[in-house]
């Protein structure tokens, strides 16, 4: 798709925004979408393009068969605004998926390149290792990266390795970065640093798991509160039902049960899930 739309629309946005969006090509990079700005942006014109004409074909079957009213095209510009939102958040969460799967798998991995240090593995055969290794996710990713630029572009590993403190989406693996920089640069004892640091991240982690079963308990607790509430409000709403056949405001009392029953149980509980996903710290 990138193509295409890059083949329509890359002239244009090349023109239009050449010193635009500065902060959003970090944001590019950071995602690993290996793709322009240019790029990028040409594929959310596209995708605008393509969406306003289904819309106004599907506008247009409604209208004309069914003799809907053409007041509802109002709702066309906010459905593309709300494509234009999504299309433009989709790299920042690609960049917190990917910094969650870094730092989570980070421990390991470190681990991992202290036990090659000490064998006496040079630091970008050890970056090869990580690369090839299909067991550290995003961070095998970076390393693929890493070894690109270096192997492929000629650069020198220490180089490379601050670029790329720079780019990555993780604090954490950016201090690594930074830390093993200084370690060669000063000749101190890569294994050592490793070591010290692998062993910081993994009470860092453990840490975090203890914190996140504490907050957990919580937010249960939040929740079956709730739950127990609404089920005695519609134990109460179906009483008064058997007593009244009066409207509260413009709803019967079928339609607050059906609110409260279809809409604010479920709604409440993704609502839930969608938090605990967030929170939740990735294996």
């Amino acid at each position: 798709m990138y193509r295409i739309a890059f083949m329509i629309f890359g002239g244009f946005v090349r023109r239009v925004f050449r010193n635009s969006f500065k902060e959003f090509k970090k944001t590019l990079k950071r995602a690993n979408l290996k793709v322009s700005i240019y790029e990028y942006i040409s594929m959310v014109l596209f995708v605008i393009s393509l969406t306003t004409i289904f819309l106004l074909g599907f506008f247009y079957f409604l209208y004309y068969y069914f003799n809907l009213n053409p007041i509802f095209l109002i709702i066309l510009p906010v459905i593309i605004v709300i494509v234009l939102f999504l299309l433009y958040l989709y790299p920042s969460f690609v960049v917190s998926n990917r910094r969650r799967d870094i730092e989570s798998k980070l421990a390991y991995s470190v681990t991992y390149m202290a036990a090659m240090a000490g064998a006496g593995v040079a630091p970008i055969k050890i970056f090869e290792n990580i690369a090839r290794s299909p067991l550290y996710g995003e961070i095998t990713e970076e390393a693929k990266n890493i070894v690109t630029e270096s192997r492929i572009f000629g650069k020198d590993i220490v180089t490379v390795l601050v670029d790329y403190s720079f780019i990555t989406p993780s604090r954490k693996f950016s201090d690594l970065l930074q830390g093993i920089v200084a370690t060669i640069r000063s000749g101190g004892d890569l294994n050592a640093y490793l070591k010290n640091k692998a062993d910081g991240i993994m009470f860092e982690y453990r840490e975090v798991r203890k914190e996140f079963t504490d907050t957990l308990g919580i937010y249960s607790e939040i929740f079956i509160a709730f739950i127990f509430l609404i089920l005695l409000l519609i134990v109460s709403v179906s009483i008064f039902k058997l007593f009244s056949s009066q409207k509260i405001g413009p709803f019967t009392f079928d339609d607050i049960l059906n609110i409260l029953t279809y809409v604010v149980v479920p709604g409440f509980s993704v609502l839930f899930i969608l938090l605990l996903d967030t929170i939740y710290p990735e294996e």
